[in-house]
């Protein structure tokens, strides 16, 4: 890389600084580790780069001009600043706390990803999270992003993509729902009721059911139709109709009784979901602490998910 011509060369301000400290062009070699002839030359290169003598030069030591004492204050500091890189790099590596970016769907923000930042957030206050909930899929390099929890395959060599498990969606109502409406018997039946669909969906407007190596797809005309599941859940509970639902998203409400599995056993294909992270080595330990927590506790929600049937 070219230098600016004119900011003096910063190999040509430590060799200065070490003579300005040590005294001789020996001493100064000595301490950096070159030639006698290297710091010789680089101090020329810096008297002719700024047009005035630095050194005064006779055979016992060196003494430095007006302009030399004023340069070698300058030189000191970049000496200092550099000496505190090292240490400063290898507290950020081994430093849980600072900046910490992720970035999911709503749905795994919201359901998922929320309540385990906040328990990260408990064993280690001096990290600063961010949670960035975005359907729209996101490239961690160029968004500034430490990890990403995505859907589906990921096909990019700079990123190490980590297998967490399966989302399945399955069928739910409110009881009062099916008690006006009538329990579906086939996934036929489901053409007879208020559908409630997720816009999101890659399949457009079928529903792929599938159950013990069975499999139905129904083109919907749903009743209500957007693309969160938090919506999709509380206009069921609400008794607007059935809908296809995670179970993930859906555990409380089954728990208080506001929903109810139809047609157990049948559900939609599921989708694979993987965390996926740009390559790092060594790996500082802010990012250790989040997929030691994060990643245990991802794949045991969603193999129970994909287990629930």
């Amino acid at each position: 890389m070219k230098t600016n011509p004119h900011i003096p060369s910063p190999d040509a301000l430590l060799a200065f600084d070490a003579l300005a400290r040590l005294g001789s062009f020996t001493a100064a070699a000595e301490a950096i580790g070159c030639a006698k002839s290297r710091i010789s030359q680089l101090v020329k290169d810096l008297e002719h780069d700024l047009g005035t003598v630095l050194v005064l030069r006779n055979t016992r030591r060196v003494a430095l001009t007006e302009a030399g004492r004023r340069l070698a204050c300058h030189a000191a500091q970049l000496r200092s600043m550099l000496d505190k890189v090292r240490p400063d790099i290898e507290e950020a590596q081994g430093a849980i706390g600072g900046p910490l970016r992720v970035s999911s769907t709503m749905s795994f923000a919201q359901y998922l990803l929320a309540p385990l930042l906040g328990e990260l957030a408990e064993l280690h206050p001096a990290l600063e999270m961010e949670l960035v909930a975005e359907n729209r899929l996101q490239d961690p390099v160029e968004a500034g992003l430490d990890f990403c929890l995505r859907t589906r395959a990921v096909h990019d060599d700079r990123l190490v993509a980590k297998s967490i498990g399966f989302v399945w969606e399955e069928l739910y109502a409110a009881p009062a729902y099916l008690e006006r409406a009538g329990i579906p018997q086939t996934p036929e039946d489901l053409l007879k009721h208020q559908l409630l669909h997720n816009s999101y969906n890659e399949t457009g407007l079928d529903w792929r059911l599938e159950r013990d190596g069975q499999f139905v797809s129904l083109s919907v005309r749903p009743t209500l139709l957007c693309d969160q599941y938090a919506v999709i859940a509380n206009a069921a509970c609400a008794g607007v109709g059935i809908g296809l639902l995670p179970q993930y998203v859906v555990s409380p409400q089954l728990a208080r009784g506001e929903l109810c599995p139809v047609l157990p056993g049948w559900r939609s294909s599921g989708w694979p979901v993987f965390l996926v992270y740009p390559y790092r080595h060594p790996m500082p330990k802010k990012y250790e602490a989040f997929l030691q927590l994060v990643v245990p506790r991802l794949r045991a929600i969603l193999d129970d998910d994909g287990a629930h049937s």
